[in-house]
């Protein structure tokens, strides 16, 4: 069994995805949220088939077509969630290993910083 939570961001939704397996090749998944698109999403999508899934590029997965029909924003997070919960579930990856969290957000670049790319260096 995987829960994952994800906070979407600027719509300001919050998504709980709860998968377990039906079977060995089957993840089963409900998504808890306010956002009107997953739910109308999770109607229509309750089931992965995961070595299908993990095996095929990402415009490809049946998550990101159903994404794709039903969530109107680009840079929605929960498909990306579905995905790392059938990698998880799978036992391909560790749930503790995701995290994006913006450090610094400008929209407009400062005089100081224009032209430059940044790196930044993790320690941990």
């Amino acid at each position: 069994m995987s829960v994952c939570w994800v906070k979407a961001g600027w719509c300001g939704h919050e998504v709980v995805i709860d998968a377990d397996r039906k079977d060995s090749t089957t993840m089963i998944f409900n998504l808890e949220t306010s956002c009107p698109y997953t739910k109308e999403m999770n109607k229509h999508f309750k089931e992965i088939n995961i070595a299908e899934e993990l095996s095929s590029r990402i415009s490809e997965t049946q998550t990101y077509k159903m994404a794709s029909q039903f969530i109107p924003c680009v840079g929605c997070p929960v498909p990306s969630a579905i995905l790392k919960s059938v990698e998880v579930l799978s036992g391909s990856y560790h749930e503790e290993g995701t995290v994006v969290k913006f450090l610094h957000f400008n929209a407009q670049p400062s005089e100081a910083t224009a032209g430059r790319s940044r790196s930044v260096t993790f320690k941990g």
